[in-house]
């Protein structure tokens, strides 16, 4: 790993993106099995840091690794390479502070497959390959030019996707002399955690890795790019939230969290306004069970909640959190209401037994088939 690549949007920028069009985000996406594993994976560390921890790696005690130092035996082989100090790690990652969750965005997702495919080809696994900004980058695959912050991580050697996410998480590497194990900064734990960014996009190669690359061996050579989008509403600059989360069966592991394979397409997600009972959004999941729902239009401080019929659960309940982020200066503020995405996730609950779990996924691949 490298470290991480930061722009954010100038004054200049804005005051263009003002004055023009907005260009709308886009939420309709299909991430693979895996990609949609690593984001859940990503926002279950944002939504509960101290607790991913506890998964990722093996303590004894805030000071002291177990052994082996992490059940996964790449990650482990990785924490002993770089000597990772276990009392650093713990002292860095009480700091963490919980962050809303991430949605998926399509075009941040090509941007990230382009270069992840770069690096497999030049055989380098750095930023700025292609001569880009980063906001050059993801507006060139198709993101709104109205962003407001972005980034973007990587990491070229990675195993699987747990180990591309631990790695990213614990951001071990080259330490500079400290004789911690940890990259300056941890930028890429940062960016992760940065609660004002609000979509991801996560690449792996579509490339064959040659047989004779050095840096960028694989299995899998991951680009992540984050981002937030803007927009105005004619009076104020706005970044609206976004109802992200995934339904599964949990029948590969039954450990109430997604796993590549128990996704379920096509499922029904509604939101209603849960003084009045109106329906205020709905979506759908994609072809892995993970769904994203632009909330626009809704008011501060009223409770709404979200419903998924099809999986026998009962609703979840949310209210919208604005943030006032200022993305001028002192002198010449540019304010911006930031509106905090919401998760949830539902698992399917058959009645009775699996027999009517199966009936239930061919009821909605039929559905689905239907003109």
């Amino acid at each position: 790993m490298r470290m991480l690549y930061w722009n954010r949007s100038s004054w200049a920028a804005l005051t263009f993106w003002v004055s023009g069009l907005f260009a709308s985000p886009c939420y309709a996406a299909d991430p693979t099995a895996e990609q949609q594993f690593m984001l859940e994976q990503l926002n279950r560390m944002r939504r509960a840091p101290a607790a991913e921890l506890d998964k990722l790696v093996n303590l004894v005690d805030a000071n002291t690794w177990d052994s082996p130092k992490s059940d996964h035996l790449t990650v482990a082989s990785a924490l002993n390479f770089y000597g990772v100090s276990a009392s650093e790690l713990s002292s860095q990652w009480s700091t963490l502070i919980a962050a809303p969750p991430l949605a998926w965005s399509n075009s941040l997702a090509a941007a990230s497959t382009t270069y992840s495919n770069l690096m497999v080809s030049t055989d380098t696994q750095a930023h700025g390959l292609d001569g880009l900004s980063v906001g050059q980058r993801i507006v060139n695959a198709g993101y709104s030019s109205s962003w407001g912050d972005s980034a973007q991580t990587l990491f070229a050697t990675a195993s699987d996707v747990t180990h591309a996410h631990t790695a990213l998480a614990i951001d071990w590497g080259p330490d500079g002399g400290s004789g911690t194990g940890i990259q300056p900064g941890a930028t890429h734990r940062a960016a992760l955690m940065d609660p004002l960014f609000k979509e991801i996009g996560i690449g792996f190669q579509t490339v064959s890795i040659p047989i004779n690359n050095v840096e960028v061996t694989g299995p899998f050579s991951v680009t992540q790019h984050l981002a937030n989008n803007l927009r105005s509403n004619g009076v104020s600059i706005i970044s609206d939230a976004i109802l992200t989360g995934s339904i599964y069966n949990d029948s590969i592991f039954d450990d109430d969290f997604y796993t590549p394979g128990e996704g379920i397409g096509g499922a029904l997600v509604f939101v209603y306004d849960n003084s009045t009972g109106q329906m205020v959004a709905s979506g759908q999941t994609n072809s892995v069970g993970g769904f994203n729902i632009a909330l626009t239009g809704l008011t501060d401080g009223s409770t709404y909640r979200v419903e998924a019929p099809e999986t026998g659960q009962s609703a979840q309940n949310f209210s919208l959190n604005p943030r006032q982020e200022n993305y001028g200066s002192v002198s010449s503020p540019v304010i911006v209401t930031l509106y905090d995405n919401v998760y949830a996730s539902f698992v399917a609950v058959p009645e009775p037994g699996s027999a009517a779990l199966m009936l239930l996924t061919g009821l909605m691949a039929l559905r689905r088939r239907r003109p």
